[in-house]
């Protein structure tokens, strides 16, 4: 009897460790997917990677601060098909992997270039910059719903939202805003509930970062000077 109360003890303790372990990482893992190498997987990773969101706000933070940097960010893939980060500040660049982590430091006295790690630049794709201390949210494209992946999968979400439950109405309008004394193109996403007084309205970057609600006690984002606004994709059940 003792002999088989401790091996279901051991057997207890084993099966508690592999769950802390696959926990741990699944945790620091961004990547939806277990099968490697590590694909990136997420909808926006300027909203959706919280070690990236937060060293935009730390720029964006130092440009508040009278600090006029001038800070490129792209995405690109490295190794065989991993996706990282390149963090540009012109004579100095930094690369991280999906997670934050700093991989390599390139340019310097040094001029290194990391060869080791495959970095595909020719097929980098700028997703935020600073120039001068003047942030370029302006986005280019000829069909925002299918260009911008991160309005896409909203759309999506939406459709699939209301496919099973009723009395749903959504909406996205694109239109202008001005920030910085400079016109920029953004989008409204609107969820109306039908058995509500109103819905919670909210006002997007065009690359995705929420600036402000509109609605209710939530504000009307009139600092932002909305203009243009327009329907570009509607969905009422």
């Amino acid at each position: 009897m003792k002999i088989i109360l401790k091996r279901s003890l051991w057997l207890t303790v084993i099966t508690i460790l592999c769950f802390v372990v696959v926990t741990l990482f699944a945790t620091v893992s961004c990547d939806k997917s277990e099968i490697p190498p590590k694909v990136y997987n997420v909808d926006n990773p300027l909203t959706d990677l919280p070690w990236l969101k937060t060293k935009v706000e730390e720029i964006v933070l130092q440009i508040q601060n009278g600090n006029p940097v001038s800070v490129s960010i792209y995405q690109c893939t490295y190794g065989n098909g991993q996706t990282g980060f390149l963090e540009d500040c012109g004579n100095i660049k930094y690369f991280y992997n999906c997670e934050g982590e700093k991989l390599c430091l390139m340019g310097g006295f040094a001029g290194a270039t990391c060869p080791e790690l495959s970095i595909d630049f020719a097929n980098e794709k700028l997703i935020w910059k600073a120039e001068n201390g003047f942030i370029n949210d302006s986005c280019e494209f000829d069909n925002p719903l299918a260009d911008l992946q991160w309005l896409k999968k909203i759309a999506e979400d939406y459709t699939a939202y209301s496919n099973t439950v009723s009395k749903r109405h959504f909406q996205i309008y694109q239109c202008t805003y001005v920030e910085e004394n400079s016109k920029k193109i953004g989008f409204i996403i609107t969820p109306i509930c039908e058995d509500c007084d109103y819905g919670t309205a909210m006002l997007y970057k065009c690359s995705g970062i929420k600036l402000c609600s509109m609605g209710g006690i939530l504000g009307t984002c009139d600092e932002f000077n909305i203009a243009d606004k327009r329907l570009i994709w509607e969905i009422n059940n």
